[in-house]
């Protein structure tokens, strides 16, 4: 594993880790991550990819893990666009890299949502998507319609007007996110149309550009990602896509929960990620 920075459209600098094959098999994974989650979460996936000859990249958002460089108060301003223009920097990097493979991406929650925020699709030949959903609160259950109206409601604006950002940790929800990023979370929660309403600002989205084949799983405990808002996802942002769906139940796997998170955790290599061989037809 090698460890280096890449450099966004404003110069950033992006924490990437490479994971080198000892026998490549000519394709390329990068790893878009979810909302305030570090790229180290996903270092084992990353690792049992390399195994099968994948070349795999993992990075952080600005603001995020190895990424902040600078204080999270100075990159106020920066929201999901600047998130997004750094996933397209590290994949424009990974396919400069192996240009003659095949390069494909994994995306986790926002991470699956933030393709059609840039246009780094033109990067990719397959997607893979764990928990990605069109975000609507009124597609989420009763107690967790409530705590989104509490917490991005109220506790964000009220947070990030004093503190300067957004402690989501205070929350359980990760790192702490820069004013724009809550902002721009608050907006994908609360506004029904979700991420589609950014392509009414001043920033250009590009979902309906993206026609490759899309698999976008949903998981049956995962409150966060509920199989009716991955649905929505499917028929009406990737609309253009190749899209399989597909919908895990943990009672399926002899698994008591897999939740929003446990697809990525090393004690389920044996049990779940067989999905992502068979997707990328790495076996």
């Amino acid at each position: 594993m090698e460890s280096y920075t890449v450099h966004s459209f404003d110069g950033y600098p992006i924490s990437v880790h490479e994971f080198v094959p000892v026998t490549p098999n000519n394709k390329t994974i990068v790893f878009a991550p979810a909302v305030a989650v570090p790229q180290k979460f996903y270092f084992n996936l990353a690792q049992y990819l390399t195994e099968k000859g994948c070349n795999v990249f993992t990075f952080d958002y600005r603001g995020i893990g190895d990424s902040l460089s600078q204080s999270i108060q100075s990159l106020k301003n920066h929201g999901y666009f600047s998130w997004a223009a750094d996933f397209k920097a590290v994949s424009k990097h990974a396919k400069e890299e192996f240009p003659e493979n095949k390069q494909y991406m994994i995306g986790h929650s926002y991470g699956g949502n933030s393709i059609g925020f840039s246009d780094a699709y033109q990067y990719y030949d397959k997607y893979l998507s764990i928990a990605s959903q069109f975000g609507f609160y009124k597609h989420f259950t009763f107690k967790m319609r409530q705590l989104i109206r509490i917490n991005f409601g109220w506790f964000v604006p009220l947070t990030i007007k004093i503190l300067g950002y957004y402690p989501s940790g205070w929350f359980g929800l990760g790192k702490p996110l820069t004013s724009q990023v809550a902002k721009d979370w608050a907006t994908f929660l609360l506004h029904p149309d979700s991420m589609l309403h950014f392509t009414n600002g001043n920033n250009t989205t590009y979902y309906q550009e993206i026609k490759e084949p899309m698999l976008l799983v949903s998981i049956e405990d995962d409150l966060f990602a509920p199989k009716k808002s991955v649905d929505i996802l499917g028929e009406l942002v990737y609309s253009n896509a190749e899209v399989t769906r597909k919908h895990l139940k943990p009672v399926d796997y002899n698994l008591k929960t897999i939740g929003h998170f446990d697809f990525f955790r090393k004690k389920n290599q044996d049990i779940l990620w067989p999905l992502v061989n068979d997707w990328f037809d790495l076996n």
